[in-house]
């Protein structure tokens, strides 16, 4: 299996990100990691036309390593952890002066609305989900 290449996207830290401590809010990453993910979503709607979304936010865990600060873009860096039948996991990490200082994993649900319940999720675009799924190293 080749190595998971990352979708990548930058942004610039803005002085209303920042708290009381001067570094950024540890709500913001949770939106900067939704925005990261629109690469992911226009695999499943290449228009990100909402009316036609089909996923739904199951969970999210975010890790944080590091401070991060305004000033100094950050790269957040996103792979597939899992993909399954209905669902999978994004694994993203936030990057500030080439130190990782924070992680968060996401699972998303394809989901039928009309039904009311998860749908499986097409082959193809699994295939292209799978170029950035990293290795799994269970025992």
């Amino acid at each position: 299996m080749s190595e998971a290449r990352p979708l990548e996207t930058t942004f610039d830290v803005r002085f209303c990100e920042t708290d009381a401590l001067g570094h950024v809010g540890n709500t913001v990453l949770v939106q900067w990691f939704e925005a990261a993910r629109d690469p992911v979503f226009a695999y499943f709607v290449p228009t990100l036309d909402i009316k036609q979304w089909p996923l739904i936010l199951a969970s999210y865990h975010v890790d944080f390593h590091h401070q991060l600060f305004y000033g100094t873009p950050v790269t957040i860096k996103t792979y597939l952890q899992r993909i399954g039948r209905s669902s999978f996991v994004t694994l993203q990490e936030v990057w500030q002066n080439d130190k990782k200082c924070a992680t968060g994993t996401t699972t998303l649900v394809n989901f039928d609305y009309q039904n009311q319940c998860s749908a499986p999720i097409s082959e193809e675009i699994k295939d292209k989900l799978s170029v950035h799924l990293l290795e799994s190293h269970d025992e």
